[in-house]
């Protein structure tokens, strides 16, 4: 068995120094191991693929609280694999997540009231989820300033936010500045073209 060595947060009065010899419990292993079964049957990783199948391990995990499993649910539930597709308990099982900290999770739940057009809902759950260190959420901020979809549009607050999402490495980002440079670019053409 493999032991686990984790350093306190810095509230706490022993923070900074090395706990050795903490091993997991074995529930914790179990659901660590009904996860990853889930995972191995979702993928076909040793064994036969099953959709189904990886839902109900995983849900197990899930109803347990195993974290990682407890965020697939949302997944498994907004993109109906193993499951029938189901927004409400997908936003069940983000909220569930988000409640214990998951930063991948707020922004599931901002970018599907995005979907939903639910403007204010999404700023709350990207900036949350932005707050949490989750970067990506910084491009979907800077989409709704852009669009105006929050309470006053501000296309130098989008532009801040998509270059600062660029500077983290998110792809949406980087991509959308190209982007908004080749129209730069072209429209700065036609203007020297119609001057001439």
């Amino acid at each position: 068995m493999a032991r686990m060595t984790f350093v306190l947060p810095s509230m706490f009065p022993l923070a900074g120094r090395l706990i050795r010899n903490v091993r997991p419990t074995p529930l914790a292993m179990n659901l660590d191991r009904l996860y990853n079964e889930s995972l191995a049957l979702l993928e076909g990783r040793g064994i036969r693929k099953d959709e189904q199948r990886a839902f109900e391990v995983n849900r197990t995990a899930a109803t347990e609280g195993h974290a990682d499993a407890i965020l697939a649910m949302g997944w498994f539930y907004v993109n109906g694999v193993g499951v029938d597709r189901s927004i409400t308990d997908a936003i069940t099982w983000y909220r569930r997540s988000a409640r214990r900290g998951e930063p991948r999770a707020m922004f599931s739940l901002g970018f599907i009231a995005y979907e939903q057009k639910d403007w204010d809902d999404a700023m709350t759950w990207l900036r949350r989820a932005a707050e949490a260190g989750h970067h990506r959420s910084l491009f979907w901020i800077g989409k709704l300033h852009w669009k105006g979809c929050t309470a006053t549009q501000s296309r130098s607050e989008a532009m801040r936010l998509i270059h600062l999402a660029a500077k983290k490495k998110v792809p949406d980002a980087t991509r959308a500045l190209r982007w908004l440079a080749a129209l730069n670019k072209a429209a700065k053409s036609r203007l020297n073209g119609s001057q001439t």
